[in-house]
């Protein structure tokens, strides 16, 4: 459907015949009404030119190098400012439990929610934004041997709220909630990292530590002030590929206005400065 509008400028039919505008006044007129309902019609109804409210995004408690300080900086806030700067976005953060993370759009009223995993949940996902790179980590003193995924059973195992979801099928099979097996009992979800790594640390030392190599070394860092974080490691190479991570978003156009600005800091190669300065 098409519409024709015919602009008139206000007052020159209204005008007495002997007080009309000269036409090239009219003209002028005409022109000047022209522009500027061509510049009303093109910030209402074009994404790319409309005023964005500020959106709330929400992203994990903090995880450094991802999130830090209380979500004022790293990597995951870093990489998603740049890319909604693209289109004109700006938010304000709230964090979360991991489990309430991936219902914060579809259930608490998010506009995005950063590091979440694809699911029907009538939200809209964009492209892969961030990877983690998973090991089971042990003591060396343990002596453990764990060569595969099925070898964590019966294991004395900390990972992250919700790991069971995004350390592929296999892992999903053993240690979902819906398994009973009597092996389960030893294998703990624990929602804040900082708090994973220090049970790793202080506890027994036959405990598995199931969690990013990245996030594993920040944390046990700034805890080496306080308690002893020498023994060494041996780092099990289990998880075949890097878990990837997308933003999901209550609207289809931010989602597209983001993957536009993914791609975009991707190409200028600002993303990879960013993963750099967090090293």
């Amino acid at each position: 459907m098409i519409f024709y509008l015919k602009l008139v400028p206000i007052g020159f039919y209204s005008q007495a015949p002997d007080r009309q505008l000269p036409k090239k006044k009219w003209r002028i007129m005409y022109k000047l009404a022209s522009l500027i309902m061509l510049t009303v019609l093109t910030v209402c109804f074009n994404p790319a030119f409309s005023l964005s409210k500020e959106l709330v995004i929400a992203f994990s408690y903090d995880i450094p190098p991802f999130v830090i300080n209380k979500g004022t900086k790293g990597l995951e806030i870093d990489i998603v400012k740049e890319a909604l700067k693209y289109k004109g976005h700006t938010f304000k953060i709230k964090q979360y439990s991991y489990k309430r993370l991936q219902i914060a759009v579809s259930k608490m009223g998010a506009d995005g929610a950063a590091a979440v995993r694809k699911t029907e949940d009538g939200t809209f996902y964009s492209d892969d934004f961030i990877a983690f790179k998973n090991f089971a980590i042990t003591k060396k003193k343990a002596k453990l041997t764990i060569n595969s995924i099925s070898e964590l059973k019966g294991k004395n195992i900390f990972t992250w709220q919700n790991a069971y979801k995004d350390l592929g099928e296999e892992f999903k099979a053993l240690f979902s909630p819906d398994v009973t097996a009597p092996y389960k009992k030893k294998y703990k979800e624990i929602p804040v990292q900082a708090k994973q790594v220090e049970s790793f640390w202080k506890g027994r030392g036959d405990r598995v530590i199931v969690i990013d190599e990245a996030i594993f070394k920040w944390f046990s860092k700034q805890l080496s002030t306080r308690i002893d974080t020498s023994e060494e490691l041996v780092y099990h190479k289990i998880f075949d590929t890097k878990t990837k991570f997308q933003v999901n978003f209550k609207k289809q156009q931010i989602r597209d206005d983001f993957n536009a600005g993914l791609k975009y800091i991707r190409e200028k190669g600002q993303y990879q400065e960013i993963i750099n300065r967090y090293r």
